[in-house]
């Protein structure tokens, strides 16, 4: 399981490298306020346009439709597998 959860997330480990954002912890928040922009943004104490750029960079390095119910909760538990 933990080498699934290396392998979805290794796309966007890249993404964070040489980078002053960190995508995965957007991606965490985004996921723990169930892809509210609004909540996402003012936990992240960010702009929502700038959750939104952030969101759409994401999408494409991990080539996944975050509207997607499944997409969110196979991420959800990758991000769970890679914290321990």
């Amino acid at each position: 399981a933990r080498e699934w959860s290396a392998a979805t997330l290794t796309t966007l480990n890249k993404l964070d490298q040489g980078s002053t954002v960190d995508y995965v912890q957007t991606l965490r928040a985004f996921l723990a306020h169930n892809g509210r922009a609004d909540a996402t943004a003012a936990a992240l104490n960010i702009h929502r346009h700038t959750l939104r750029y952030r969101m759409t960079q994401i999408e494409t390095a991990l080539e996944r439709d975050l509207d997607d119910t499944t997409v969110r909760s196979e991420l959800w538990i990758a991000l769970q597998l890679s914290q321990d």
